[in-house]
């Protein structure tokens, strides 16, 4: 790939521009942003040609005649392409190209300029070109999907806020988890560290300007960097309606969107009594309601992070794995699967995946099948019983998992949804009802049991990627 000098760009530019003619018309130029870092320029080789100029600016516009902060000039082709390589530039998904090149021919200069270039994927040194671009189910928001693109991936060298918003709020319906989502510097609740993402749920109390009487008697403002609507956040204690005893981390895409595709996590889940985690996709645009997860929830993974819970008979802790679609709060469970081990999911580290195609969902774990769910006759409806309140729209037989998805890496302790009622950990009775106004004071009061058992409480995720089918 002979890249000369850029001291004879202008010239080059000079003397040529004004012997182009109609004679040759210059061939899209192909970019790839490639990961971890760098950039691939090229066009195809064609008869006569014997020079290649680029000249590019990073979120910033070029002028015909400007020599880029990305400048190169290839005199000889490589493998049948006139091909640029910069191996140390750093990228980042939404960043904008502005560019233009010339290309001699038959000794004649031809100009091709006002062109642009926004990253939507940093692709795989190896992966196929835009050029051999095959068609997919897979859609991706403001962009296009090619089979096997790599779409959205953070290997989590940094914390990139520009793939995520990390969420500030107090949740609530359906699920009303015992949790504020807090971002740092308020609670260092999410970190990026030696490779990993680490959410990690915090004492309220134990945070600055907080105490136990806080719980039962101060106020929780969150309005200072608040990602929902400001109602949810701001809350003062009253009575038995305590503020959110935990501070936790939560991170979604909401930057990336996109319709069918592999999304792989390796990650090592919490442990701790009444912790679980959340690693989902979630529907970006609501397109079947707002409530009660009508416009469809998938959980990649998760486990309970008691060790020891159980229902009867029935293993309901750590062992077991579950996740699949959720569309309906009443009858949440209806689509889910089921995978036990013989030890903790959360001692080690695991790839999840989900497999999102227009016929079916399927679940993977260290490349293993686990879950798979597929619509009956009258579409994914007819798989919940006649009890439950489906999703009354219908565009496909997979709706509502059939519009644009968001990321969802998130971490929660309590709630109403997650925990029934008749479960012990470790012989002892939960202790807060589902249904009770005092769920998450009976929760905090009972912190001398649940509290030495989070020894590893936080969620780390190794990496998160999305492929096109």
């Amino acid at each position: 790939m002979p890249v000369t000098g850029v001291g004879r760009v202008l010239a080059v530019v000079l003397l040529c521009a004004h012997l182009s003619d109609a004679q040759f018309t210059v061939p899209d130029v192909i970019i790839q942003a490639l990961r971890p870092k760098g950039l691939r320029v090229y066009i195809p080789d064609s008869p006569n040609v014997s020079l290649f100029v680029f000249q590019g600016n990073i979120n910033k516009k070029i002028g015909e005649n400007d020599v880029g902060t990305v400048s190169a000039e290839i005199t000889k082709p490589t493998d049948g392409k006139w091909l640029y390589e910069n191996r140390n530039l750093d990228l980042k998904v939404g960043d904008v190209i502005n560019y233009y090149v010339y290309v001699v021919s038959d000794k004649k200069g031809y100009l091709k300029d006002n062109l642009s270039f926004t990253v939507k994927a940093l692709e795989s040194p190896t992966s196929n070109p835009a050029a051999d671009c095959r068609n997919t189910p897979s859609v991706v928001r403001n962009g296009k999907a090619c089979a096997g693109q790599v779409l959205f991936e953070d290997n989590f060298d940094s914390l990139r806020e520009d793939l995520w918003q990390i969420e500030q709020y107090i949740p609530d319906e359906p699920d009303f988890p015992f949790v504020s989502y807090q971002r740092p510097p308020n609670a260092p609740t999410v970190v990026v560290e030696g490779g990993y993402l680490k959410i990690e749920p915090k004492l309220q109390q134990d945070l600055p300007g907080y105490s136990n009487n806080s719980i039962y008697m101060g106020k929780l403002d969150l309005l200072n960097g608040c990602t929902a609507v400001s109602s949810k956040c701001h809350v003062e204690a009253w009575g038995a309606s305590i503020i959110p005893p935990i501070a936790s981390g939560k991170l979604t895409s909401k930057t990336f969107g996109f319709t069918y595709g592999v999304v792989e996590v390796r990650a090592k889940l919490p442990q701790g009594d009444w912790i679980y985690p959340d690693i989902l996709i979630e529907s970006l645009f609501k397109k079947y309601g707002v409530t009660n997860y009508a416009s469809g929830v998938i959980r990649i993974a998760g486990a309970l992070g008691n060790q020891q819970l159980s229902a009867g008979t029935i293993e309901m802790g750590n062992k077991v794995l579950y996740g699949g679609p959720i569309m309906d709060l009443k009858c949440r469970r209806s689509l889910l699967s089921k995978k036990n081990s013989n030890k903790p999911w959360g001692d080690d580290f695991h790839i999840y995946t989900l497999r999102w195609e227009p016929e079916r969902i399927t679940l993977f774990v260290d490349g293993e099948e686990w879950g798979r769910t597929e619509p009956a006759a009258s579409g994914l409806r007819g798989r919940l019983g006649p009890n439950c309140d489906a999703p009354r729209a219908a565009a496909t037989d997979l709706s509502p998992f059939d519009d644009y998805f968001f990321l969802t890496l998130g971490l929660t302790t309590g709630g109403v949804t997650e925990f029934d009622d008749d479960v012990t950990s470790q012989g002892i009775p939960k202790p807060w009802r589902n249904t009770g106004r005092k769920a998450s004071l009976r929760f905090w009061q009972d912190m001398s049991s649940w509290l030495p058992t989070w020894r590893q409480p936080a969620l780390l995720v190794d990496y998160v990627r999305v492929t096109a089918l």
